[in-house]
This record gives C-alpha cells, structure tokens and sequence, in this order.
C-alpha cells in the first residue's frame, strides 16, 4: 500500500540521451495516413561480471517495449500528463550473462493525442517528435542511450484512422520489415526550449521524465483463447484485456485480418462500430507477434493465414491474497468477485471506463474502481495514483472530464459532476491511507474544484444554478438545468470533504469557509423540497419553479451532501427503500422504460439534442439509479441508518449476469459490458455487510459495524496498511480479529481478537 516505488537512482540529470531514428519525423507515402510512427533502437554490450543488482530506467515519447536478450522486461511509460511524464525502473540483473549481451527496444509515437495519450507541447523540444532514453548501471559503468546505439525506421507498422467514440484505428505490424530493417546509428535528440537549449538528457521540460513510475510493473497474465469454426477464438474467461499474441504463417506480403469483439451473438462475434482490430503481414515463416496496443475482448476472429494458436496477455495491477468474502447467499459471493474482476479488467496503468471500447481515464468513473481497491486489495497504489492523476485542474480550477488523453487535449468540454466525485475519492485517500503530505499537495486542487462552483452560485439562495458544461449525473433520465438537486448535493458533499480535510491538516480557515458556504446551500437547498409530494424534485427552474420529476439521485445527494433536516430522513430512507415506486427511464428513449437487458442505447445520441419530457408519471415515481450513482443511493442509505437494506439493493446485479456472468455492464439495458464504475456492490459488501471502514485516517483504528439484511452469516478479510481486518458474523455474534485497534459497538478494544454478542 506504498506511493511511488525507490528506483535506485539518483534525482537530477540522467547520464543517458535521448535518441530516436530521424527518418520517422517525416513519414513516407506508405505511412502518410497512419497515426503513429515505429522505430527499433539496439545495441549491445559485452559483460564480464554480472552484477548482483543492474537497476535500468527507461523514459519514452510516446510508448516503449525493452527487451533484454530476448525476454521482455519493461513496457511503457504510464499514461499522464506530458508534464508529467514518467520513467519505469527495472532490476535486469537475472538476465544479463557474461559475454555479449543486446538490448532491444520498440517505441512508437502517436502523431495525434489518443485517448490513453496526450502530447507533449510541439515546439519546446525534438524529442516531443518521438525520443527513448534509458541506461543500465552496470558494476563499474553505465549502459546509456547515446549514438553509438542503432535505429531502424519501420515505415509499414502503421495505425489507421479510429472511428466512433471509440476513436481505435485499425494497426499493422510487419515483422519482416523488422527483420530487414535498414540500421543507421541512432540520432541524438536535444530540447531546444528557452533555458534548456541543446539539452540531450533527461530530465527535460514539457516531456520530463519527472519521477519513477507510481505503480507496480504488472505481472503478465497470458489467457489462451479457444479456437472455433470460421477462424473464431473465443476467451474462456469472459472479457479479456491486453496485448493480443497470434502464433500464424501467411505467405509473404500476405495479410492476416484479425476483428476483435466485446460480446457474442450466440457462438460467434459480433462486432460493433466501437470495436478495433488489427493486421499482421505474413513472412512465409511461422512466427508469435503481439500488437502494441491493448484490446478488451470476448472474441475474435482471423481471417486469413494459418493460425495456431491466440492468446491475450494481460498486465493488470495484482490485488493480492489478503481479501475475500463469504456469505450464505451465493449469488452475492459471485457479485463480489465479479465486481472485483470488473475492476482489475478496468485498471492498467489508470482506471479505464471500459477495456473493451474506450480505454480512456474518466475523472469521475475511477471513484467506485478506487474504492473497490481500497476495500479489497493489497496495494493501493493505483488508488492513490487515480487521485493524482486527476489533478490536473484547468486554468479556472475545473478538472478535465477525462485525463492522461485527447479529451484533456482537446478541452471541448467539462462534467462538473464528475470533478465533484473527483474530491470524493480524495476524502476516500484521507480516510483510508491518511498520508498528510498527499492530502496537502491535493487539497488545493479540491478548494479549486469547490470554488469553481461559485460563478454559478446564486448569492440569494446560496443554490447552483445553470451551472454550465456536461452535467451528466448518470445516464437515468435526471434533468440539471437550472438549480440540480443531485449537482447541488454532491457539492455540499465535497464543502463538507474539504472541510473535514483542512481542519485535519490544521487549516481552520480554509474550514470555515467552506463549512459558511455549505450552511447557505442548506437553507438554500429548501427551495428544492416539494412539499406536496414529500421529496426534493429534481430541478427549480430559474425563474423559481419546482418541476414534478424526482429522482433517486437528488433524494440520495441530499444526504450525503448533508442537506436534509433531522425530521426529514425517515421520509428519504422510505423513498430510497421503495421499489415499487422506481422507474427504469433514460433519455435515451423518450417514449417509454428502459427496462433491465432491453438492449437500447445509453444516450450518447441524445447528448446533442433538447431533452425529451417525461414519459412516466412524475407525481408519484422516483427515477431509479444506474449502476454508477447506486454508490451515492447506497451511501444514503447507510447514513440514514437504513444500512440493512444494502445486502437487497446488492442483488439487483445478479440481472446483468445474464448479459454478461464475468463482468459488470455499464447501465441496467446497455452499454459496454465491463465498465468499472458499475462495481459498488463489491465495496459494499466489505463496508456494509462486514462493516469494516476506517475510524481514524490512516486505518489506525478499525470501526466493524455489520449489517447482515437476511444473510444467515458473512465472513471475510478487508486489508488495511496493517494487515487483513478478519470478520465473522451471524445474527448472535461477531468475531473480530485486527491488527489495529477496533472499535466494535460504540467500545475501542487493542488490536487483537475479540468476540461480541449482538442485540
């Protein structure tokens, strides 16, 4: 559960240089229209001692894979903000022998910001047109990246046009042009910026590296696919993410087609426009070639050559041994470790809406892949870098909808919303890892998000409103023009976070100002209760209206946004609690429900277009949630004191294992069919139903306040920086045992275990 990994080296200037094949700054006709450009860099070494310990790091613009005689060692970098570029560590030592050895390395750089990619500013330096850097500390002396390395430029290892939301072009790779590739000595790139001006070694400003890689190496993972009729291979596993490896023989110049797909009609797949794929060019020999880039996937199918064998190597981050839950309900077992695998399916090198279409890094989806991390994995890591990651506020304090790739590039639009679920998984970092120095170096990006909001505060009622940008709050049918329920809760939620973070790190200014805003909005947040039908409505309109439609979402927002009087909860927990009174709507379709498993578009279409009015009857139903706001609706629950009614709630996605029985889909009727953000059932079952959070920041001590619902019995581990929190309960006993401290009705017992009866 550590932060940023020791690399071994020194902090300053590197020794290596960057250096690249000039021959790919300006691609020939055959690569005209691709949207990246290959090059191999090479040299070799003799070695008469083998060290012990060979630690090597390696920076790349814009993707690397290193090998070392061979054998794959390091692939890369993370995906992050070019000004905030990366470099990864490995210790090599295993592999080096003495006598001649060879390090091989395959970069490419994308010409156009890609949605795992963004690129570094174009006229500060060479090396943002492509550059690797790496050294090898040897004994006595150093293996460095300088011109005595080779280069050769593979012009044909192209990758065409994406299309759709998706934005995957379809990629070559030729393995005979590697093979017959012309090798001249490598050139050297410098910066050229003011102040660094024909600097050839790293660090270097605007494409860095600035520091070591914050998460683990992943192990690689390889799943044989199984082979079918008409060149189709299907995973065995369900949904499967990384690079693709075909073992094949084509003749030479032939080209091997091969279509990846997420879901299956029947036994065969059936692609759709957010699909990719790839080609490879035959040789005549048989030979394994992997793709560079990474693809989700049910299934595929070849169309050409002779295929042996396919397999997808996936590198995701391990969440170790030291969580699980049991319980008597199987169905909730198998919800719990599917969520956990939705999760590890939606997280490289950050937390992805999706392996199989986007692979972009949402501000806002990672919230629920965080928490389950935090609830059930051993190395938080890819927590804490998810809340790094996002920090890269805009000059008016707004987040990106997206990070680390085109849509931060581009900056054509903000969800508001998504920066306000941002700071929650701040606050999730505060509780659970309680490093006072992180907090520190994030809060003011958290008072920039909240502040923010204040253009669109009306000083009358202290309410947002009309607040401006993308206001999505779930893909239910939730208006959020004029003052939003749901926008108006969720920012009291983050007044509330910001506070109770600066008074922790000692900042009672910061504090009480927030605490005086979150005040205002509470008597502001009054204008939004219909009294007539008992609940807050969705939306006052500007000119002071209250419109009859309601939601889950404003009902939930409220409360965890602080926002309800004491005599009002009753009332909510009811509303939150009635299921007959739910509604199943979605813009998408404006004539009728969106049922579970109906299969109809998820609303991207309606983005564009003025919203359709209520279908349903607004007076007496409550849209209901979808998968990814239910962690707000369950987190009312809990603290309206209904945390019982959890366990029900988690059920309902026992209906999407029909569509999908490995992964999560991303709404109730459509969409992707693993979509991290739909996994809150996962945590929930560790924090609700074990009962197992944290009672102070940093899980010094551990709080164990179970709720079964109608389970006869639940078990399991929950990790903390101190070890696995082992919980058992039945409806006469709980048995804890923690390595920290416990507080275990209303007493705070020594670490240990303890044993307690319940009432």
């Amino acid at each position: 559960m550590t932060g940023e990994h020791q690399t071994g080296f020194d902090a300053g200037r590197w020794s290596a240089n960057w250096i690249w094949d000039a021959r790919a700054d300006e691609p020939g006709d055959s690569a005209a229209d691709s949207r990246r450009v290959v090059v191999a860099l090479r040299s070799s070494r003799t070695i008469h001692t083998v060290p012990a310990t060979a630690p090597l790091r390696v920076a790349a613009v814009s993707r690397y894979v290193l090998r070392l005689n061979g054998v794959e060692v390091a692939r890369g970098p993370v995906r992050t903000s070019p000004h905030l570029q990366r470099y990864d560590v490995v210790d090599v030592a295993p592999l080096l022998h003495e006598g001649d050895n060879e390090i091989q390395v395959l970069a490419w750089r994308y010409l156009d910001p890609m949605p795992w990619w963004a690129p570094p500013p174009p006229f500060t330096s060479d090396i943002s047109r492509g550059g690797v850097a790496a050294e090898l500390q040897l004994a006595d002396e150093q293996w460095v990246t300088d011109g005595s390395w080779q280069s050769a430029y593979l012009p044909t290892w192209a990758l065409a046009r994406g299309r759709g939301v998706a934005n995957r072009g379809r990629e070559r790779i030729d393995p005979a042009a590697l093979r017959d590739a012309q090798w001249q000595p490598a050139t050297q790139r410098v910066a050229h910026a003011v102040g660094e001006a024909w600097r050839p070694h790293p660090p270097t400003l605007g494409v860095g590296p600035v520091g070591p890689r914050p998460i683990p190496m992943p192990t690689a993972r390889p799943v044989a696919l199984t082979e079918g009729p008409a060149g189709i291979w299907t995973s065995p596993d369900g949904v499967v993410s990384g690079i693709v490896e075909v073992t094949f023989t084509a003749p030479p110049g032939d080209v091997l087609t091969v279509q990846v797909s997420e879901r299956l009609d029947g036994e065969r797949p059936a692609p759709t426009e957010h699909d990719a794929g790839f080609e490879l060019v035959g040789s005549g020999a048989t030979e394994t070639i992997e793709t560079l880039d990474a693809f989700g996937l049910t299934a595929l199918t070849v169309d050409g050559g002779d295929v042996t064998g396919v397999r997808v190597v996936e590198r995701a981050p391990d969440p170790g041994t030291g969580a699980d839950f049991r319980c008597s309900d199987a169905v909730l077992e198998r919800i719990w470790s599917v969520g956990r695998r939705t999760v590890t399916l939606c997280s490289t090198d950050a937390y992805l809406d999706c392996p199989t279409r986007e692979q972009r890094a949402w501000t806002g989806d990672g919230v629920v892949h965080q928490m389950v991390d935090l609830t059930t994995s051993t190395d938080w890591s890819l927590a804490r870098w998810y809340s790094r990651l996002g920090a890269a506020p805009r000059s008016d304090g707004m987040l990106p909808m997206a990070v680390a790739g085109e849509i931060e590039h581009f900056d054509y639009t903000v969800i508001p919303d998504w920066a306000l679920h941002w700071v929650h998984g701040v606050h999730n970092l505060y509780r659970y890892a309680g490093d006072r120095d992180e907090i520190a170096s994030l809060l003011p990006v958290v008072e920039g998000v909240v502040r923010w909001f204040l253009s669109w505060r009306d000083p009358a009622t202290g309410l947002l409103v009309d607040v401006p940008g993308w206001v999505i709050i779930d893909w239910a049918a939730v208006a959020s023009d004029g003052a939003s329920a749901a926008l108006n809760g969720l920012w009291g939620r983050a007044l509330l976070e910001l506070a109770d973070m600066s008074q922790w790190l000692g900042d009672e200014g910061r504090a009480g100002t927030a605490r005086a805003l979150h005040a205002e909005l509470g008597k502001g947040f009054e204008l939004l209760w219909d009294a007539e039908r008992e609940r807050y409505a969705d939306v006052r309109t500007a000119a002071g209206e209250l419109r009859p439609a309601a939601s889950q979402h404003g009902q939930a927002a409220a409360v965890v946004g602080g926002l309800v009087p004491e005599h009002r909860r009753p009332r909510l927990a009811a509303l939150l609690t009635d299921t007959d009174r739910l509604v199943h709507a979605a813009f998408s379709n404006p004539t009728g429900p969106v049922t579970p498993l109906s299969e109809q578009d998820i609303g991207g279409r309606s983005l564009r277009e003025p919203l359709p009015p209520p279908w349903w009857e607004v007076g007496s139903l409550l849209v209901a949630a979808q998968p990814f706001f239910r962690y707000v609706v369950h987190d009312a629950l809990h603290d309206l004191g209904r945390t019982d009614a959890i366990v029900e709630r988690c059920r309902d996605w026992a209906i999407l294992l029909e569509r999908c029985p490995t992964s999560w889909s991303e709404t109730w009727y459509g969409g992707t069919i693993c979509h991290g953000w739909s996994s809150t059932p996962t945590r929930d079952l560790m924090t609700r139903v074990l009962g197992v959070t944290p009672a102070a920041p940093g899980f010094t001590e551990v709080s164990v306040e179970p709720a079964l619902g109608d389970l006869e019995w639940a078990a399991g581990r929950v990790p903390t920086p101190y070890g696995s929190v082992t919980v058992e309960v039945t409806p006469e006993r709980i048995a804890v045992d923690s390595p920290v401290p416990v507080r275990l009705r209303g007493e705070l017992l020594p670490a240990g275990s303890h044993e307690s009866a319940r009432t």
